[in-house]
């Protein structure tokens, strides 16, 4: 029984999930309940660029903003854009849960390298918003 589910219902939607480029699926059928999710991309700095004299500029550090607690992620008007330059520690979004707002700051200056999420996105604990370059 147990394999007839497997080989019938969770075979086809591994597969619609693994080439659809999703990152979490929920399929419940009566008693019958099956998630699917993909791990957030992991966070990578950049290589050291080269300086005219031939040696190796330092790394710039980049941070990632992770989520705190689960919630609808919503951007704040106007919204933050990749390339943007922060001048000082701003609030670039919040994580609403059960109607509060919980605010997702820069954590300080610096230029804002990667969105993760879009706004209205459902987000879990831990999982990265923003990566700032500093």
């Amino acid at each position: 029984m147990f394999e007839d589910t497997i080989a019938e219902r969770v075979r086809p939607l591994a597969q619609a999930f693994s080439n659809g480029g999703l990152a979490r699926l929920r399929v419940r059928d009566g008693e019958f309940e099956v998630e699917f999710r993909r791990a957030p991309a992991p966070v990578a700095a950049p290589a050291a660029a080269a300086r005219p004299g031939g040696e190796a500029a330092a790394a710039r550090s980049i941070d990632a903003i992770l989520a705190d607690v689960v919630g609808i992620v919503r951007f704040l008007r106007p919204a933050v854009s990749e390339g943007m330059a922060l001048e000082g520690d701003r609030e670039l979004a919040y994580v609403e849960t059960l109607g509060i707002r919980n605010a997702v700051r820069s954590r300080g200056p610096g230029r804002v390298a990667m969105i993760y999420v879009t706004d209205g996105q459902p987000v879990e604990y831990g999982q990265p918003l923003f990566a700032i370059e500093r």
